[in-house]
C-alpha cells in the first residue's frame, strides 16, 4: 500500500485495486494504467442529505437508484486517479479517465463501477463464485 493507503503492485506488474461490501469482494487488475473499483450494495438512507453534503448541486438525488450509480462512480474515480476525496465527489465531471458502471452475479440489488485512465478501451470482466 502506497501511503495514501492505495494498493500497487512491483514495477511492472501491473495495476490492482479492489472494493468490498457485504462480504463480498470485486477486484480490478490492468497491465496497462491505473484502475479503481467500487462496489456498494443498496441501502436504505437519506440518500437527498448524503447527496447536498457531498455530491455537485447537479447530482442531488432522493432515490438509490440513482444515488448508487453516482456514488459508484465518484469512489471508482477517486481511486483511480487519487486527489482529495471531498472534492472528487463535488465535481460531477471524470476528466482524464474512462468509467463503465457494471452488474455482477449478486442476487441483491448492488452497483459497481470500473474505473481507468484514459487510454484503455477495452477489458475483461471476471466474476468468481465462493471456493474458486
Amino acid at each position: 500500500m502506497s501511503s495514501s493507503g492505495k494498493p500497487y503492485l512491483p514495477p511492472g506488474m501491473g495495476f490492482v485495486n479492489w472494493s468490498n461490501s457485504n462480504d463480498e469482494c470485486v477486484l480490478a487488475y490492468s497491465k496497462e494504467c491505473d484502475v479503481g473499483i467500487d462496489l456498494e450494495f443498496y441501502k436504505e438512507k437519506n440518500f437527498e442529505a448524503i447527496s447536498k453534503r457531498f455530491f455537485a448541486e447537479s447530482e442531488v438525488v432522493k432515490k438509490a437508484e440513482t444515488f448508487y450509480p453516482l456514488w459508484t462512480k465518484k469512489e471508482a474515480y477517486y481511486k483511480c486517479m487519487g486527489g482529495e476525496f471531498f472534492s472528487v465527489l463535488k465535481n460531477s465531471s471524470y476528466p482524464n479517465a474512462k468509467i463503465w458502471n457494471l452488474q455482477g452475479m449478486y442476487k441483491e440489488k448492488h452497483e459497481i463501477a470500473l474505473c481507468v485512465r484514459s487510454g484503455l478501451i477495452q477489458f475483461n470482466a471476471v466474476f468468481l463464485e465462493d471456493g474458486v
